[in-house]
């Protein structure tokens, strides 16, 4: 691919491949899909109204989270001015709209602190594998551990994450 990867033909393309994973990444950082959701397509939107000015040094897929990472950034720094802002004025800005939100943030709580709950190193595997998607290889490459390590790693983290969603009763499989 050329240093300027980012034209009408593989747009749509790089677009399809990378959004989800870039979602979960913001997603994994700010815990608001939403919120991630309006972060990359922010970061997509920039690079389309620019795609004929952008050159790439790096890898597409390095790009793509390096601008995400720095919307995300700007993001928090601004949700935080809010949240200062509300709390000088002493008003909530959270609010659940439905309960289909609320499960929905329960169940991701609940993610997050079986998470948390992961030894180290399986969560880093875990996370980089499943919420950056990066390929077992990538990620391989990235620890220098070897590709079955990955593999037996994040075999193991769905058991365990599998095991207490069950335990909490959030899921029933």
């Amino acid at each position: 691919m050329s240093n300027r990867p980012f034209n009408d033909d593989n747009f749509q393309s790089i677009f399809k491949t990378y959004f989800g994973p870039l979602c979960n990444y913001v997603n994994s950082n700010i815990n608001d899909w939403e919120g991630s959701r309006e972060i990359v397509q922010g970061a997509f939107m920039k690079i389309w109204e620019n795609r004929e000015s952008i050159e790439v040094q790096t890898t597409v897929k390095t790009y793509l989270y390096s601008s995400v990472r720095n919307r995300m950034i700007d993001y928090i720094r601004s949700s935080k001015r809010r949240e200062d802002l509300n709390d000088a004025v002493g008003q909530e800005d959270v609010y659940i709209e439905d309960e289909k939100e609320l499960d929905s943030m329960m169940i991701r709580q609940e993610i997050m602190k079986s998470l948390d709950r992961l030894k180290p190193k399986m969560k880093k595997i875990f996370v980089l594998s499943k919420v950056e998607g990066l390929t077992y290889g990538e990620v391989a490459n990235y620890l220098n551990i070897s590709k079955r390590s990955v593999e037996d790693n994040v075999a193991k983290a769905l058991v365990l994450l599998r095991e207490d969603l069950k335990k909490n009763e959030l899921i029933f499989a």
